[in-house]
């Protein structure tokens, strides 16, 4: 029997499909980056395996629903990056939490950033460590793209260079920033 059982410890991941999750599922138009079922102890991520999921007794909507009632309190720090003009351009979220990355799920994600840059966001994860927002329109986040390959490429955890929306209907990915 797992022994993985305390739903308080469960989080919805979002890894690189590289890493070959033996269970996962897709999130809308990413090619490269899924949502995995996995759960902390003493202070490592650690994926469910196939049987492990098998053994909770639950489907991937009801597993997310347990997941998110972790991720829902989860405080996240911004720092605001602006321009010459002192307009916002960028948010750049970084902890030493292994969490970080899934922050993006929370629902209370969208409502922290939607005053600043509108109703749909732009959200790119490099690593389990680093979030960089930004407003979906008149944005030029494509200017950052050294930005974050250097923070996708500077770590053992990356996730991702895909380039994901976050809006009122979830997490989709909509681009990806090329080496």
């Amino acid at each position: 029997m797992f022994a993985q059982t305390d739903a308080k410890q469960w989080h919805v991941l979002i890894e690189p499909k590289f890493m070959h999750p033996e269970i996962s599922f897709p999130i809308p138009g990413a090619e490269r980056t899924v949502l995995v079922p996995g759960w902390m102890a003493d202070g490592e991520l650690h994926y469910f395996s196939k049987a492990q999921f098998d053994s909770l007794h639950l489907d991937w909507p009801a597993f997310q629903a347990k997941a998110r009632a972790n991720v829902s309190d989860k405080k996240v720090k911004a720092e605001f990056a602006r321009n010459g003009r002192k307009v916002i351009e960028y948010a750049a979220i970084s902890s030493d939490d292994p969490l970080t990355a899934t922050a993006v799920l929370s629902p209370d994600f969208l409502k922290t950033f939607s005053d600043i840059f509108g109703p749909k966001l732009l959200v790119a994860i490099p690593n389990r460590y680093t979030i960089f927002v930004f407003p979906s329109l008149a944005t030029n986040y494509r200017d950052y793209a050294p930005m974050i390959i250097e923070a996708y490429n500077a770590t053992a955890y990356p996730v991702s260079l895909e380039v994901f929306e976050v809006s009122a209907d979830g997490l989709r990915a909509t681009g990806t920033f090329e080496e």
